[in-house]
C-alpha cells in the first residue's frame, strides 16, 4: 500500500482509476441519459463523508439492492489495527448502503466487504475490495503562537484483550476564537456563550492512529452565540450514536455523521457545559444553569453551573435540580481557597496566587457581579457542578462539586442523601449527611481542614 499525495483532484482521481482494474469496473448511479458514475465492487458509489461532519467515514450505496449478511473489514496499516465489524439491516436501511467507520486520514485506505445481494428473488454473495483516498482531519487556527496540533498520540503498549478498543479523545484549544470573543453573556462576564473555543474530537486506536474525526465547525458556530460553546460531555449511546452539548444545546449524532437531534435547551435553562448523562429511565441528565431565576432579595439573575435538567426523548423537561436550594450556596470553605487565577474558566491571569477573603466574598453578594466569577450565592460560581449520574436503584443522581470539593447524593425528593467530602462548613441539615471516612478496622478517621 503506498501512500498518495493527491496534487489536484483530477490527478487524485486519474490515480484512483488507475489502481482498479477494468474487469472489476461497473456503471452506477441514478437512472438516466447524462448520469453515470464508475463503481468498485458489484454495487454502487463511494460516498465519502455523507453527512458533512465525519470525513472519516464513507457509504458503499446499495445501488438498488437489499443488502445482507453484511461484514466491513478496513485493512489496517503495516502493523496497523484492524477494524472490522458486521452491519445490521437496520443501518444498511438507514445510510441507503454500508456505513463504512474507521477510515485512515491522508491515505489510500482499502476497505474490504463481504454481503449477500438480493435482486428480483436471487440471492448472490460476494467479497468486494475498494480503494479510495480519505483527506487529513481538519481543525482551525485561533491565530495564536501557542497553538499546536489537536493531539499526538503514539502507540502503547496493551494486553492483547485490548488491542482493538477504541478511544474517544476531547482536545481543546484554551485560546478563545477572536470571531466569537466578543459576547457577553452575563454581568460583568460568563457563561457558556463566551466559550468560543474549538473543540478537536477524535477516535484513536492503540496503534496512536486517528481513525474517525468530528468536523465541529460543520454543527457549532463560534459566530453566533446561539451555536457557541465547547463540546463536552460525550457519552455513547446503546445504539453506538454519540451524545454531547455545547453553550446553549445538546445534540445526537451517530458515527457516521447522520443528526439524530440538535436541539436548544429548553427555555429556563442555560449554558450546557461538562456532563450529559444517558440515563436508564430512558431519559438525560444535563449539567446547565438556570437562565432566570430570582434569588431570596428579589434579584433575577442567570445562574452559573448549579442546575441539573432532566430532558425525556421528545426534548420536554420532566424536572430539575435547583442545587442553590437544595444545597448551601454560601458555604465558602473552598471558595476561600482557590486560586483566582484558575477559579474561573474566564481565567484571569492577574489574580494568579490571590485567594478571597470571606469580607470579600460578603461585600461581592451586597452588589450586583454576577457571573462566572468567584463567589457565593446564586447567579456566581459558587457550585461549579462538573458531573452528573442517574442511579436507576434508588431514582437519585449524584453529582460532584468542585467549589464545594464534594460528590453528593441527591434523591427525586431533592433531599440530599450523603455528601462524601470534609466535614468543615456544612450547617445543620447538611452537616448529618457527611460520610464518615473509616481505615481498614473500622475507625473513623479525622477529614477535617
Amino acid at each position: 500500500m503506498k501512500k498518495i499525495v493527491p496534487i489536484c483532484a483530477a490527478v487524485a482521481a486519474a490515480a484512483m482509476m488507475l489502481s482498479i482494474s477494468t474487469s472489476a469496473m461497473a456503471m452506477g448511479g441514478p437512472s438516466g441519459p447524462h448520469v453515470t458514475y464508475p463503481v468498485q465492487g458489484n454495487i454502487g458509489e463511494v460516498i465519502v463523508n455523507p453527512y458533512k461532519v465525519a470525513p472519516l467515514t464513507a457509504v458503499i450505496r446499495d445501488a438498488g439492492y437489499d443488502l445482507s449478511d453484511v461484514t466491513v473489514r478496513i485493512v489496517p496499516k503495516t502493523n496497523g489495527q484492524e477494524i472490522t465489524y458486521k452491519v445490521s439491516r437496520t443501518e444498511l436501511k438507514t445510510h441507503a448502503g454500508i456505513p463504512v467507520f474507521g477510515l485512515y486520514p491522508d491515505w489510500q485506505n482499502t476497505v474490504e466487504v463481504s454481503y449477500t445481494r438480493t435482486f428480483q428473488g436471487k440471492s448472490e454473495k460476494f467479497k468486494d475490495t475498494y480503494r479510495f483516498y480519505v483527506p487529513s482531519v481538519y481543525t482551525v487556527s485561533t491565530g495564536m503562537p501557542n497553538q499546536v496540533k489537536p493531539f499526538e498520540v503514539k502507540p502503547v503498549h496493551v494486553d492483547p484483550d485490548f488491542s482493538d478498543r477504541l478511544y474517544l479523545i476531547n482536545s481543546q484549544l484554551m485560546s478563545t476564537m477572536p470571531v466569537g470573543n466578543r459576547f457577553v453573556w452575563n454581568n460583568p462576564s460568563g457563561g457558556a456563550v463566551e466559550w468560543a473555543f474549538n473543540s478537536n474530537i477524535g477516535i484513536i486506536d492503540t496503534k496512536g492512529e486517528v481513525r474517525w474525526w468530528l468536523l465541529d465547525q460543520e454543527i457549532g458556530d463560534n459566530e453566533n452565540p446561539w451555536k457557541s460553546g465547547y463540546f463536552m460531555g460525550f457519552q455513547q449511546t446503546k445504539d453506538g450514536a454519540l451524545t454531547w452539548g455545547y453553550g446553549q444545546n445538546y445534540c445526537k449524532y451517530d458515527l457516521i455523521g447522520r443528526k439524530v437531534y440538535d436541539r436548544r435547551l429548553p427555555s429556563g435553562y442555560s449554558d450546557f457545559s461538562h456532563s450529559f448523562d444517558n440515563a436508564q429511565n430512558g431519559h438525560s441528565f444535563l449539567r446547565v444553569g438556570s437562565a432566570d431565576y430570582r434569588r431570596a432579595d428579589g434579584r433575577r439573575v442567570h445562574t452559573v453551573r448549579d442546575v441539573i435538567v432532566e430532558i425525556d426523548q421528545d426534548g420536554r423537561v420532566v424536572d430539575d435540580f435547583r442545587l442553590m436550594e437544595i444545597l448551601d450556596p454560601y458555604r465558602d470553605n473552598v471558595i476561600k481557597t482557590l486560586d483566582q487565577g484558575a477559579v474561573c474558566l474566564n481565567i484571569d491571569a492577574s489574580k494568579a496566587g490571590q485567594t478571597i477573603s470571606a469580607a470579600e466574598l460578603a461585600e461581592m453578594d451586597k452588589s450586583d457581579n454576577f457571573g462566572d466569577v468567584v463567589g457565593v450565592g446564586a447567579g456566581r460560581n459558587w457550585a461549579h457542578v462538573n458531573s452528573v449520574d442517574y442511579d436507576p436503584t434508588d431514582d437519585s443522581i449524584i453529582i460532584s462539586s468542585r467549589h464545594q470539593s464534594a460528590a453528593i447524593k441527591i434523591g427525586r425528593d431533592k433531599k440530599v442523601k450523603w455528601i462524601l467530602g470534609a466535614p468543615d462548613g456544612w450547617k445543620k441539615g447538611w452537616a448529618e449527611k457527611v460520610l464518615q471516612p473509616v481505615d481498614k478496622d473500622g475507625k473513623p478517621i479525622k477529614c477535617e481542614n
